[in-house]
């Protein structure tokens, strides 16, 4: 496996997740991006990055499913933050309840497909009920994520 993908970094939100739209969620995730990469001097080049991408194409996939994303020169390990809404927050095109924020090496976007893929797959093989009950323990989402990014 490509060692990018070796050195991925996963965090699961514990809570209900607040954001009142996706502005405030991406804001919020890159937040927590900034401290686990110990990167808080890219903060403002993530949102800025994730946010122009939004403006110029929704990242919402469908059922649900948003991810965010953003590529960061420099940057030597790739970060995927989860955030879970039971209410959904308002996204550009759809109400989003599961928002996935990835956070590339600028020098690598193959990468963010590969992920990107993954993601779509393993959103897909769940019912909304399933996806609901993995939501409600952070520690089995991050599990089951893990196992299917291969973390």
């Amino acid at each position: 496996m490509d060692k990018l993908m070796d050195q991925l970094l996963l965090k699961v939100h514990e809570q209900d997740f607040p954001a009142v739209d996706w502005e405030q969620a991406l804001r919020s995730l890159v937040h927590t991006a900034a401290i686990q990469f110990n990167e808080s001097h890219n903060e403002d080049e993530i949102i800025t990055d994730a946010m122009d991408r939004e403006q110029v194409e929704s990242t919402y996939i469908g059922l649900g499913l948003a991810v965010p994303h953003a590529r960061v020169q420099g940057l030597q390990r790739t970060g995927v933050y989860v955030a879970f809404s039971r209410t959904g927050i308002p996204w550009p095109t759809a109400e989003a309840h599961l928002i996935v924020l990835l956070i590339v090496p600028w020098e690598n976007p193959e990468v963010h497909l590969q992920l990107l893929s993954r993601i779509v797959r393993w959103r897909k093989s769940l019912t909304e009920a399933e996806l609901c009950a993995l939501a409600e323990s952070p520690e089995k989402l991050e599990a089951t994520l893990s196992a299917e990014l291969e973390v």
